[in-house]
């Protein structure tokens, strides 16, 4: 992902504060101004100063996941880990996780994943898909693990073989990894920091973040008319299809506008699997957003392959990157709606 400068997405808005920054000095900041301003002496400080102390967590921690798995702790979890998508939302929200494991490697499908987490300041438990250290994991000792779930059973990147010997170290949480939309998958994270001591309500790089976030969306709707997409990935072997109906990104599309293109067969998988020669099914389609996931090895493959060659948005250059998998926070996605906009500003219909 070639990612925008922070000052890039800070031009709307005045210079960027990094998301990795603590909030909690925002929030001592805003609540601390409260009571020594005109908030003390019965102003509208007054009105700030308890929203700020109302998103304090009082007493323990409680959480159901997505499984239906209750985890009941006395106290606020103090050392947690995560999965690396979901260890950057966490952190964008203002959450610093202390572990992380999941896509860590230096190439660019591996970084956007991970957002801006600072892997200096975390223990790395693993780097790719069925890598996990149980050892140092246990050394940590930790208090909890949050990790992706699709199927409403299995946490995403925990390795099915070692699942069992890590989920008695400490309690796990499975997060939905299939919300309605992203508004909704953002709000799912910034619950879960509150919940671990974040005054997300007191945060202003937050809510910077989010003005930013509305602002960008707010530009794809502007630019979405007329423009048929199809959103898709690669193998070596396959072309794939995403289903419009089944992603949070997907859904927040069609709310602002986007017109989507659906698989024309088959069930109604994340991703619908088509051999090459089936692409030629899908030659409506003005702009194709492609997986970033996808390796310069399976491009130079797609590139060979005539049907993709020979689609209208391939020769017109209107192919642009999906961020699958990227971090479900209003920093990130700023940018995936701004770079989104972009791309459906200097298109055109084909037809």
């Amino acid at each position: 992902m070639i990612r925008r400068t922070t000052a890039a997405i800070g031009a709307r808005r005045g210079p960027w504060l990094l998301a990795g920054t603590l909030v909690a000095a925002a929030a001592l900041t805003a609540c601390g101004e409260g009571d020594t301003g005109p908030g003390a002496q019965g102003g509208k400080g007054d009105d700030k100063v308890a929203e700020c102390q109302s998103a304090k967590p009082a007493g323990g921690f409680e959480h159901t996941d997505v499984r239906g798995e209750k985890v009941a702790l006395d106290e606020v979890p103090t050392t947690v880990v995560a999965q690396s998508s979901v260890a950057a939302a966490l952190w964008d929200a203002g959450y610093r996780v202390d572990g992380v494991y999941g896509e860590l490697a230096d190439d660019p499908a591996s970084t956007y994943q991970r957002g801006n987490l600072d892997l200096d300041e975390v223990t790395q438990l693993g780097g790719t898909w069925g890598s996990f250290d149980v050892d140092a994991y246990a050394q940590m000792e930790p208090d909890l693990l949050v990790d992706y779930s699709f199927d409403g059973e299995t946490l995403w990147y925990v390795p099915t073989k070692q699942a069992e010997q890590i989920g008695k170290l400490a309690p796990m949480v499975g997060v939905d990894g299939q919300p309605k939309d992203i508004d909704e998958a953002i709000g799912i994270f910034t619950d879960l920091a509150t919940k671990l001591g974040v005054d997300t309500k007191c945060s202003e790089e937050l809510n910077e973040a989010k003005d930013d976030y509305a602002e960008a969306l707010a530009e794809v709707k502007e630019n979405a008319g007329g423009l048929k997409v199809l959103i898709a990935s690669a193998s070596d072997t396959s072309f794939y299809v995403v289903n419009p109906d089944l992603l949070p990104e997907t859904g927040t599309m069609k709310e602002a506008g986007v017109d989507l293109i659906a698989p024309k067969e088959g069930k109604p998988d994340i991703f619908h699997e088509l051999s090459f020669e089936k692409v030629s099914d899908y030659t409506e389609a003005d702009v194709v957003l492609l997986d970033a996931r996808n390796t310069d090895a399976v491009k130079k493959k797609l590139e060979t392959v005539d049907t993709w060659a020979n689609l209208p948005a391939v020769k017109a250059g209107q192919v642009y990157s999906w961020y699958a998998a990227a971090p479900y926070s209003y920093a990130e996605y700023a940018e995936i709606w701004s770079d989104l906009a972009d791309a459906l500003k200097k298109s055109k219909p084909l037809d």
